[in-house]
């Protein structure tokens, strides 16, 4: 697939309907986040997103809940949800629920979250392409929250981090080295 994208790269000046280019950008993200490049797939996914909205194409909301999907994985500060192209499809429940998911994610607030992804009126995990990066958005969202925590004490006790995060002490012990090794914070385990 990698070299089959590549190659509709070279024609891309070439390719100009927007519903082909809309399918091609829209392979390439998938191939991105499967590759977890996600400033790339971010680029491919809105290039998609704006493609299908262009012609019309009503697979362009499923490009945008890639997007916002894409954008928290990246942590980009790009809004994609105040673009005129995004404003047409605010009161889509699925549109609601990643922009309720985008909301929980900048707050850290991983019970909010939760709350959005086990809603069934929503069902943002019915999509398997979500689902699929579902561990690694709940994995980013701890990380950020787990920095935050611990920022303002200079010891604290893993049992306590375990409870405010809801998880295993085994997951913040896995959590807090990869922000150590990351430089993201000044600690050590003992």
């Amino acid at each position: 697939m990698k070299q089959i994208f590549n190659l509709t790269q070279k024609f891309s000046s070439v390719i100009e309907d927007p519903r082909v280019v809309g399918i091609i950008k829209e392979c390439g993200g998938k191939m991105y986040m499967s590759e977890k490049r996600w400033a790339a797939a971010l680029e491919e996914f809105r290039a998609s997103f704006q493609s299908r909205v262009e012609s019309g194409n009503p697979r362009a909301q499923t490009m945008l809940k890639y997007l916002i999907l894409t954008s928290l994985l990246s942590q980009t500060e790009v809004d994609f949800l105040g673009t005129r192209e995004a404003k047409i499809y605010n009161q889509d429940p699925e549109i609601v629920g990643m922009t309720n998911l985008k909301h929980g994610f900048e707050t850290n607030n991983i019970d909010q979250i939760q709350k959005i992804l086990a809603d069934k009126n929503i069902n943002l995990l019915s999509d398997p392409f979500i689902a699929t990066y579902l561990d690694d958005l709940l994995r980013t969202v701890r990380l950020n929250a787990l920095q935050s925590v611990c920022a303002p004490y200079k010891t604290v006790k893993l049992d306590f981090l375990a409870a405010k995060m809801n998880v295993s002490i085994e997951e913040i012990r896995s959590l807090l080295s990869e922000l150590i090794l990351e430089e993201k914070i000044e600690a050590q385990i003992d």
